[in-house]
């Protein structure tokens, strides 16, 4: 559906970043929002009738793996992102420097959905799998190669990603990662850190030393793994160290994915008040198909676990776009941005929803896209592929 102007009426309008939840239409013109607000005069512009729906920001899924074509758990960026109902996602790591540019030129530059992305410490990246450790030579991280993705690509880079597990690091221990704080330090960018030793049998590195190399700006992914190398302790208790990293401003993602979301952890942690700064999916071609499927099915998870629905949105719009510090761009309706929303239906209907390690939970309350704006072009939804 083509048209850049645009009265989205009648639905209900939600955005955190503006205080904002209730009846209200959007008006949008040459690609920017215009104004938000009740009964607004279309003035010419052409009329889509939300009524029922739900209309926020542009989702944010801060945490995919898209570099397609990079081996086979890439997937399209499309396929994951405007087709169903993300106008922007970020590429957690897939490409090291010595392929940023390739990654760059041919996939983020081509996709209808936005595409950041953070630089892998390693400068093999994704180009071999999660059993190699692509930390464990000290040839592997490229400062420089880093610096020169870091100036070239500043639009489109977050930050840098390593792999905190013993399987990645191999017989360096936490050395690779003081070397990435280092280089993080030296080019002021924050770093994402993996924890959940997924891939191997390895003993994990220890999750309290890893937090304490991290920063304010810096993220964890995977907070909610059952796997060992997780936030939570042998009595299942959170780690003192996580939660005073958290006191010093480093953040925690979902980073859902096909090992790291187990419904157990997520309400232990939830009973232990410690709650997510941002709803990563980590999703690729390894979950596409299920236990992730997209980033609305990984929010309707977050309602079953009981998160109200204004926490959920923000969690995927207003505190993805702070995570990534685009809070000045993107995650708001507000006046003058570009005009990425998000249409959604929320169904009351029951149906199972499945973690990483395929525990089910029954749910009632369901999101699904229906239509996509990214800088105004409408987009409807491909079919989902589940649940």
């Amino acid at each position: 559906m083509s048209g850049s102007d645009l009265l989205l009426r009648g639905g209900r309008v939600i955005d955190p970043a503006q205080g904002r939840d209730g009846p209200a239409d959007v008006l949008v013109r040459n690609g920017r929002i215009e104004a938000v607000g009740t009964r607004l005069p279309a003035d010419g512009a052409r009329l889509l009738d939300v009524s029922g729906l739900l209309v926020v920001p542009g989702l944010i899924d801060v945490h995919v793996h898209c570099f397609k074509g990079l081996r086979t758990t890439p997937a399209d960026p499309d396929l994951l992102g405007v087709s169903r109902g993300a106008t922007t996602i970020v590429d957690t790591g897939t490409s090291g420097c010595s392929t940023f540019p390739l990654f760059h030129d041919h996939i983020m530059t081509a996709a209808r959905t936005r595409v950041l992305a953070y630089v892998n410490l390693s400068t093999l990246g994704s180009v071999v799998g999660p059993h190699f450790a692509n930390l464990g030579d000290p040839r592997l991280i490229d400062p420089e190669g880093i610096a020169s993705v870091a100036e070239r690509y500043r639009d489109r880079l977050i930050g840098i990603k390593m792999m905190a597990t013993s399987g990645t690091v191999g017989p360096l221990g936490l050395e690779p990662l003081r070397r990435g704080r280092a280089v993080a330090d030296e080019l002021g960018l924050p770093l994402l850190v993996h924890i959940g030793e997924s891939f191997t049998a390895s003993a994990p590195l220890p999750v309290d030393q890893v937090v304490d190399l991290l920063r304010p700006r810096d993220t964890v992914t995977h907070m909610y793994t059952a796997q060992p190398g997780g936030v939570l302790d042998a009595n299942n208790r959170l780690h003192p160290a996580v939660r005073e990293a958290r006191d010093r401003g480093v953040r925690f993602d979902v980073g859902h994915g096909s090992n790291n979301f187990n419904f157990e952890v997520a309400q232990r942690l939830l009973d232990q008040d410690f709650r997510p700064d941002a709803l990563g999916t980590d999703v690729s071609n390894l979950s596409l198909l299920g236990p992730v499927y997209d980033l609305p099915t990984t929010m309707s998870k977050l309602l079953a676990l009981g998160f109200p629905l204004t926490d959920v949105v923000a969690l995927a719009t207003s505190r993805a776009a702070e995570l990534i510090g685009r809070s000045d761009e993107l995650g708001s309706l507000a006046p003058g941005r570009v005009a990425d929303v998000s249409v959604l239906r929320l169904t009351e209907r029951e149906w199972t929803a499945t973690d990483s390690q395929r525990q089910q939970r029954t749910a009632n309350l369901f999101l699904e896209p229906v239509y996509t704006l990214r800088a105004g072009e409408v987009i409807e939804p491909r079919p989902p592929d589940g649940p």
